[in-house]
């Protein structure tokens, strides 16, 4: 989706109800995508933080659970990878930001949850025996796979995927995802900004404004 003259209370509602899903109705993850001609990298990460304040919000109203950092960083991701989910709690919320590259790329969605019921017979053997790495042929996926191009010169996009695993205390249902990377060009920079985020007690202390504003103000880009 693009985003037009739309409030960030208004996109995070709309994100909380792709991307917290509790049913198969939904997808998932949701796609945003912003002007490069109406924000700035500093600009681009504080949108990023107001939706994770936003969304946390919107957490605590339906599960009286908040969302807390497990990592706030920016890379420059140039590196192919089979579908997982990121390294979390195991109920968690991975937002990535995508910066202007000249980079091409694509990031591949696989709802396993629609695959175990669809085309496994026994869904919750793969619940209970779940990898965060999908090791099998990843044909079997395709019919299950959301394919995404999210970085160009002219834009900046987001994507908020829900990176739960299949536990029986987890509130929402996950997917997988997996970077394509078109054409690797080491003497160019395609960088992400990554929060993952998990879905923590409301209670639980936590030192993310600290966080933030080193994430805001940082010149800093991993390899």
């Amino acid at each position: 989706m693009k985003i037009e003259g739309e409030t960030i209370k208004q996109i995070a509602n709309t994100s909380f109800q792709a991307v917290f899903r509790t049913t198969m109705e939904t997808p998932g993850f949701i796609h945003l995508v912003f002007s490069k001609k109406e924000i700035t990298p500093y600009q681009f990460r504080s949108i990023m933080i107001d939706l994770k304040k936003e969304l946390s919000k919107l957490s605590v109203s339906k599960f009286n659970k908040k969302l807390s950092y497990h990592w706030l960083v920016r890379f420059d991701q140039q590196v192919t990878t089979p579908f997982h989910v990121d390294n979390a709690a195991d109920q968690s919320i991975l937002m990535l930001g995508y910066e202007p590259s000249a980079i091409k790329s694509e990031l591949h969605i696989a709802d396993y949850y629609t695959y175990a019921n669809e085309a496994l017979e026994a869904p919750e053997d793969y619940f209970n025996n779940f990898s965060p790495v999908f090791k099998d042929n990843e044909n079997v996926l395709l019919p299950f796979i959301s394919k995404l191009k999210l970085v160009n010169m002219d834009n900046y996009s987001i994507l908020i995927i829900n990176n739960s695993s299949p536990k029986r205390d987890v509130d929402t249902l996950g997917v997988f995802h997996k970077a394509l990377i078109i054409n690797k060009d080491l003497n160019k920079n395609r960088i992400v900004n990554s929060m993952v985020l998990n879905v923590v007690s409301r209670d639980q202390v936590t030192e993310d404004e600290q966080r933030e504003n080193s994430f805001l103000n940082t010149n800093l880009i991993s390899k």
